[in-house]
């Protein structure tokens, strides 16, 4: 979950310089959103991240445009500054939803957000490099990330993430409590266990398909895999590509792929990115849950999505949000987002053509 916050301050109870948006009461000044903006902007590794984010919620149909203006030095492209005030009023909403429900934003909730959010922005990492090829992108991995951000800034992104964690959970009915998750753990095991596979990588969908058949005719997996299999390195050792923690980046796209298998049986051709493989579960060890509390609260905040998705509309319909006019126009009916400001009229204009 995509989390950037600015820091706030209640309106009214103090003086304040002027505002760049205000959500139910709550502003956000222009200075504080011009030092989240510099922030971003001297920040490569997280500007990266955020273009990154983009492109993973949108299956890579949609990136960021750059933060900077074309004006004078020191300028920001209102299209980002929409963007940021866009996330920057989710998530205001996102605290409001979390207050109104009584939700308690201790302590313990905000090192666990702390802790959520470096393991959001490596699994964001991972998805893209994923998608690139490559073996990483942006930075190593969220917590190297964090570490380079000002203690303020990631103060606030603590604080929407753990907000948004508790959305999510009590939308699902779990509490972030070791008793309430335990609980979850235990209805839920399978969705934990360790799961160690082979594999064969092909070109394409017709030869997997062939060798699936010389395996059912009687190839053993290693031998098809050392004679056809495109990953050099796992056709080395017979197919073995390991085994994936429920707490691993990458296990929720083996467990989609291992679905129904059963030990020792073959998949169909699986479509990998263009390439086509043929998965072959070699044992399931079931987990303890002291090793996957992380992939139980992940768990538990993927239960409650979609309730507090449908919450979180309902709020931002009914919100009253006020954005400084030079930034754009607030326009909440399909969702949380900030429209660019209207330019004038030609007509209006004392040089139209300059």
């Amino acid at each position: 979950m995509l989390v950037v916050v600015a820091a706030i301050v209640v309106a009214g109870a103090f003086s304040v310089p002027a505002t760049a948006v205000t959500v139910d009461g709550v502003s956000v000044s222009r200075a504080t959103l011009n030092a989240d903006l510099a922030t971003i902007n001297q920040n490569p590794a997280f500007g990266c991240y955020l273009d990154a984010s983009v492109a993973v919620r949108s299956d890579n149909q949609a990136g960021l445009p750059s933060i900077t203006g074309t004006g004078s030095s020191g300028t920001y492209s209102t299209a980002y500054v929409d963007f940021w005030l866009s996330e920057v009023v989710n998530n205001l909403l996102v605290q409001h939803l979390a207050a109104s429900e009584h939700l308690a934003l201790d302590a313990t909730a905000l090192s666990a957000g702390r802790t959520d959010l470096a393991n959001s922005i490596t699994s964001t990492l991972e998805s893209a490099a994923a998608a690139s090829g490559q073996s990483t992108v942006c930075a190593a991995n969220g917590q190297s990330l964090i570490a380079t951000l000002p203690g303020p800034f990631v103060a606030q992104l603590a604080l929407g993430q753990a907000a948004g964690d508790l959305v999510l959970a009590h939308a699902a009915g779990y509490g972030l409590g070791t008793v309430q998750l335990s609980s979850y753990f235990a209805l839920h095991t399978n969705q934990f266990r360790t799961i160690c596979l082979n594999a064969i990588q092909t070109a394409t969908e017709a030869t997997a398909t062939q060798v699936r058949a010389s395996i059912e005719a009687g190839q053993s997996f290693a031998a098809a895999a050392m004679a056809d299999s495109t990953d050099t390195t796992s056709a080395a050792a017979g197919g073995a590509v390991g085994c994936y923690s429920a707490n691993e980046g990458a296990y929720a796209t083996v467990a989609t792929d291992t679905k129904g298998l059963a030990v020792g049986e073959v998949s169909q051709p699986v479509d990998d990115n263009g390439s086509f493989l043929l998965v072959q579960v070699t044992s399931y060890t079931p987990a303890v849950f002291d090793a996957v509390i992380p992939a139980v609260r992940q768990a538990v905040f993927n239960a409650g999505a979609t309730k507090a998705s449908g919450e979180l509309s309902k709020l931002t319909k009914s919100a009253q949000v006020s954005i400084d006019p030079r930034y754009g126009n607030w326009d909440g009916r399909s969702g949380v987002g900030v429209a660019p400001p209207l330019s004038p009229p030609a007509a209006d204009l004392l040089n139209a053509k300059a």
